[in-house]
């Protein structure tokens, strides 16, 4: 099933109500899976998109809740820096297209 993905927040700072409403999101498909990571299971939700447009993965998420028309997940992203990887608390708002 294919649906609208928007990030809940940039960098750790959550969108405000206005952001998360007027943003584009992605459409894809979103997958939840354990992998493993040195010797260690981790899980993570990833976005299959239908375009060039693509999402970090999510790991460790963890559902928010759910309406008829949207669901939430949360968990953290890595960003690499300059200094090495960053983990940043991050959201997935789904909406049915």
């Amino acid at each position: 099933m294919l649906l609208t993905v928007v990030r809940v927040y940039d960098r750790g700072r959550k969108l405000s109500e206005k952001e998360l409403r007027s943003a584009e999101g992605v459409v894809g498909d979103v997958r939840t899976q354990t992998v493993t990571i040195n010797g260690r299971d981790v899980y993570q939700a990833v976005c299959v998109t239908l375009t060039m447009e693509s999402l970090p993965t999510l790991f460790e998420p963890r559902f928010t809740g759910m309406s008829p028309l949207a669901l939430g997940l949360e968990g953290y992203e890595e960003v690499k820096t300059p200094n090495g990887v960053v983990c940043y608390r991050q959201g997935w708002w789904y909406r049915v297209r």
